[in-house]
């Protein structure tokens, strides 16, 4: 297997696309050249030469979105279900859902950099193309351009490995999620029996935004009560703990929220934990029985 793409500045498309490509052909060589005759020589050519997975032309293909794929997006789009095959999900169902997941959280963003387009969302993705930029040689640098090239490709495989592996994650977590949210005896609060992704999961069963709050136990046996956001990208809280609680830790949080083993709130209200399961579904129907920041700004109370 011989993959081709342009030799010179190297961007995070084709560099994404050559390390999808990697993973289902570990011994591909890779061929950098805008030579049409050494790309001839090639099995698959990406982002240059006017191949399939070229988007440098005047008809670009577009998602149903209306966003145009880059050479990472074709790709993906023919070959990314081929690779999540590679790491155990055999459900076609699934896979299609952790191929299209993977689209709109990475690769929807490395494709609009590369057309010229600015994503309004997300820095943290729209900043892996600038990472992965950063691996071409400073242009007073002796580097050697392929080797720069390659350590890109590595650096984009870890990445795209990371996201496959958090998606089909949280797909094997949405029964224990679905679980948790029916056997609710609190409308408002979902206790898990385990810590695993449930933000999107939850707001796909919830649709009357009923719950704020979720306990779950972490890895060292203590016990967290974590706020559910209004979105799943969103920092904001359908309610904040109580303000009372923030910033504080041990004997002083016991005191402010009357829970015994509190052991911290972050002064962002958004998590705070306790030793005991008992300790901490206290501390949840205190912060459920609470007033609302809107409630406490209207009484012109100080929030902190």
């Amino acid at each position: 297997m011989k993959i081709g793409t342009h030799h010179g500045k190297f961007h995070a498309d084709e560099v994404f696309a050559v390390a999808i490509l990697r993973q289902l052909y570990p011994d591909a060589e890779v061929v950098r050249s805008r030579s049409p005759q050494a790309l001839a020589t090639c099995d698959i050519v990406v982002d240059v030469n006017g191949s399939p997975y070229d988007h440098h032309t005047v008809e670009k293909v577009y998602r149903a979105n209306g966003l145009p794929f880059a050479s990472a997006g074709l790709i993906w789009r023919d070959f990314g279900a081929a690779l999540i095959s590679h790491f155990g999900v055999e459900d076609e169902g699934n896979r299609n859902i952790v191929h299209a997941h993977i689209d709109e959280k990475l690769i929807q963003a490395i494709d609009a950099i590369d057309n010229g387009i600015d994503l309004d969302r997300d820095t943290r993705i729209k900043g892996i193309s600038e990472l992965v930029g950063s691996f071409n040689p400073p242009w007073n640098a002796a580097d050697d351009e392929n080797e720069a090239f390659e350590r890109a490709v590595r650096f984009a495989t870890v990445i795209l490995d990371n996201y496959i592996r958090h998606e089909i994650s949280r797909i094997d977590a949405v029964e224990i999620v679905k679980t948790a949210f029916q056997a609710r005896t609190e409308p408002s609060l979902m206790v898990l029996p385990r810590f695993c992704p449930w933000t999107e999961t939850l707001m796909e069963l919830d649709t009357q935004a009923s719950v704020l709050y979720v306990v779950f136990p972490d890895k060292t046996g203590q016990y967290r009560l974590q706020v559910v956001p209004k979105s799943p990208r969103s920092f904001e809280a359908r309610k904040p703990l109580p303000a009372s609680w923030a910033g504080k830790e041990g004997a002083e949080l016991a005191e402010a929220c009357g829970t015994i083993d509190a052991t911290f709130c972050h002064p962002a209200r958004f998590i705070a934990g306790a030793h005991s399961l008992e300790g901490i579904l206290q501390m949840a129907r205190q912060a459920i029985a609470s007033p609302s920041d809107v409630e406490l700004s209207k009484t012109g109370q100080k929030l902190q």
